[in-house]
């Protein structure tokens, strides 16, 4: 478990926790009154032997009664048009997503003044003990941030547009056509051949121009030996960058900021 703490740390600055659930990669973050990171707690699945769920649930900052979000990135989610959404069916939408358990919970997060629902799902038992005394809790699948970041740039996109985000062997896409968003999907990858493959074959069944669609990467991309000069062999409109930021650090936790996560710079409010 690794923390940071910023300079002048007092339990009694922390007004608000954020907490991502990746595959690999518990983050927590917690934030004064004014939502800038007073503090950070990451567990590494891969680097111990212990259970980091159950290190998270009793790790003190989290057992703080502050209103808390949590992240699920896991693949059990579905994207649901406004215009069709009835929380009666929650479990319906996740259904077509493999959500063929009955013992689980299932949240709903408005994207773009709820044009979009994005529906997700989690463990029932984890659901229970990560909500236990807890008076202000909400549950949002973690490609809420993401989607609502590449909804939020609509107004800046060229007429096609591809956004990327990589993370714990996995990605995330949200494809753009004349500024409607046409797919967003999750995919499991092992290197950046099976990325391009992915890629190559999402552009030519939307029938994209690679030679005129912007193709925009974020995340681990460091892991997968990915360069700008690697992109341009396959694309000629190839980005690498980093989000725009709306998290705000207190000085010394600002080394968050360079580990990739998404979050790291971009949070859903």
């Amino acid at each position: 478990m690794k923390k940071l703490y910023c300079d002048k740390y007092d339990s009694n600055l922390v007004s608000y926790l954020s907490l991502f659930l990746y595959g690999h990669i518990r983050i927590l973050l917690a934030k004064d009154v004014n939502q800038k990171v007073v503090a950070v707690h990451t567990w590494n699945l891969l680097a111990s032997a212990e259970n980091p769920i159950s290190n998270v649930w009793k790790d003190a900052l989290y057992q703080m009664d502050v209103p808390t979000k949590v992240y699920v990135h896991n693949q059990l989610f579905s994207l649901v048009p406004g215009v069709l959404y009835n929380q009666d069916f929650m479990n319906t939408y996740l259904s077509f997503a493999g959500g063929t358990e009955t013992d689980f919970q299932s949240f709903a997060t408005s994207l773009e003044t709820n044009n979009y629902q994005l529906i997700g799902g989690l463990d029932s038992r984890l659901y229970q003990l990560l909500s236990e005394g807890k008076t202000d809790i909400q549950f949002h699948h973690g490609a809420s941030s993401f989607l609502a970041y590449c909804l939020n740039e609509k107004q800046n996109l060229l007429p096609q547009e591809i956004f990327i985000y990589l993370f714990d062997k996995a990605f995330y896409i949200a494809a753009f056509n004349k500024q409607e968003l046409v797919l967003f999907n999750r995919f499991e990858i092992s290197n950046k051949e099976s990325l391009l493959n992915y890629v190559s074959g999402i552009t030519q069944q939307l029938k994209l121009d690679r030679k005129h669609c912007r193709f925009t990467v974020f995340g681990e991309i460091k892991n997968y030996g990915i360069t700008q000069d690697w992109g341009k062999e396959y694309f000629k409109n190839f980005l690498l960058k980093e989000p725009e930021i709306n998290q705000h650090y207190q000085q010394g936790t600002e080394a968050f900021i360079n580990t990739g996560h998404f979050e790291s710079h971009w949070e859903l409010i």
